[in-house]
């Protein structure tokens, strides 16, 4: 019995619909605030954490946690069980994707838990319960970020979240996305939320009950609502597993009779598809370039008002007295330029001559060294030659003193007598004067 419990729970906790399943109308009004007056209303108290001022755009806060995010409730407190809601804001400047803004619902007076709707900046949707100091993710890739359906267009978002018999639809910008059931709040409070890191604006909020009904039920009389509630949740829930299977039968029996026509029809609808999407893109492309356009035209439409509040001046005089003015000090201005582009391309051409100058005494330089280099091979090569002659005449001198030594021993080995004595004189004093 406790296993089917558990699966009867998960299946019904948070049940998406593809159809809207809240058809009540809500037309009584309990709640319509544009953020213009926060004294008594919204808390204006800032933290390290939390930034809150209200300005002439709205409520403006900014969650710097970069862990968590937070919740914002009215500083009347005030439940709901059945209602309509609807939140506008803009994310303010710059940031990260997964920046997000969006609502509280069924919020606990205890803070045991409550329901949140958030919205990022890539117009992803997701839906978290908080349960104590826990945000519990559904099971759903990519974060629990899910993409609407349809393109959602603009950049201010407005959020809106019809229930009744615990079923919830939501709509972004008019445009119904998603629906889910959440069983274990009957009611509760309704407030704002902020994701972490992220700077939002909000612009307006609405909230409208039924006529029937009580915003606040009394607490001997919630048992038996719940237990009706819960009921009619669960028949609708049936009826539309019975829809659903008829559905697929009757599609099963077209597509066996008509297999061929409907692969024609869905090739036809595919390149139809194809068309439309590339179409999209260029209309995207188109949009970002007028986009851009009006940008360069805002920027050149407040140079133009600039230039006309400095015609009218701050006095408010004459336009045409102050034109006036102004192009005289236009053209002293253009004067001072021309002189100052004269005197510029004066200092260029004396640069340049000096430039030449320089050139050319670099060249004589260059030349200069060049000679120097022929003069030193030259140089170079007389030394080599010299010295070459001075190794051949050093050899001569060695030849000569060896033949002269050869002499003087023959000249010793000869017999003694006046004669050879003399002539031996003769070659000593032939040796000396040599």
């Amino acid at each position: 019995m406790r296993k089917i419990i558990v699966v009867f729970w998960l299946c019904t906790f948070f049940y998406t619909g593809h159809t809207q399943q809240v058809t009540k109308e809500f037309m009584k009004l309990s709640l319509e605030d544009d953020f213009q007056q926060l004294e008594s209303k919204w808390s204006q108290q800032s933290t390290q954490d939390n930034f809150f001022i209200g300005s002439s755009e709205g409520f403006e806060v900014w969650r710097k946690n970069n862990r968590s995010g937070f919740f914002i409730f009215p500083e009347k407190v005030q439940e709901y069980r059945i209602f309509d809601v609807s939140i506008t804001f803009l994310f303010d400047g710059k940031g990260k994707p997964e920046n997000s803004a969006g609502l509280v619902l069924q919020a606990q007076p205890d803070g045991s838990g409550a329901v949140v709707v958030e919205i990022n900046r890539k117009k992803q949707f997701r839906i978290r319960r908080a349960a104590g100091n826990r945000m519990v993710q559904i099971n759903e890739p990519n974060g629990g970020w899910k993409k609407s359906p349809k393109k959602i267009k603009g950049e201010a978002i407005t959020l809106s979240v019809k229930t009744s018999d615990k079923v919830y639809d939501v709509y972004i910008n008019g445009v119904y996305i998603h629906s889910f059931t959440e069983i274990e709040y009957s009611k509760g409070r309704l407030g704002l939320y902020i994701g972490p890191e992220s700077k939002v604006v909000y612009k307006k909020m609405l909230v409208k009950i039924d006529d029937e009904a009580t915003s606040v039920p009394s607490s001997r009389a919630s048992s038996p609502d719940d237990k009706k509630s819960l009921g009619s949740t669960v028949s609708k829930l049936k009826l539309a597993l019975q829809q659903k299977d008829q559905q697929i039968v009757e599609l099963e029996n077209k597509l066996k009779d008509q297999s061929l026509l409907a692969y024609h029809a869905d090739s036809v609808l595919l390149k139809q598809s194809q068309e439309a999407v590339a179409r999209v893109d260029e209309l995207e492309l188109e949009l970002e370039r007028l986009n851009a356009d009006k940008f360069k035209l805002e920027g050149e439409l407040m140079k133009l008002q600039q230039y006309k509040n400095a015609a009218a001046g701050s006095d408010g005089g004459n336009i045409a007295e102050n034109l006036v003015t102004i192009n005289e000090a236009l053209k002293q201005e253009l004067i001072k330029s021309r002189k100052t582009v004269e005197e510029l391309e004066a200092s260029l051409l004396k640069q340049q001559s000096q430039d030449a100058d320089w050139i050319k005494k670099l060249n004589q330089q260059e030349n200069a060294i060049e000679q120097y280099k022929i003069t030193e091979q030259l140089q170079r090569r007389r030394l080599t030659e010299k010295d070459s002659i001075i190794t051949q005449a050093r050899q001569k001198q060695q030849g000569l003193e060896k033949a002269l030594k050869d002499c003087m021993k023959t000249s010793s080995d000869k017999p003694s007598g006046a004669k050879p004595k003399k002539d031996a004189k003769k070659e000593e004093s032939l040796f000396d004067e040599k």
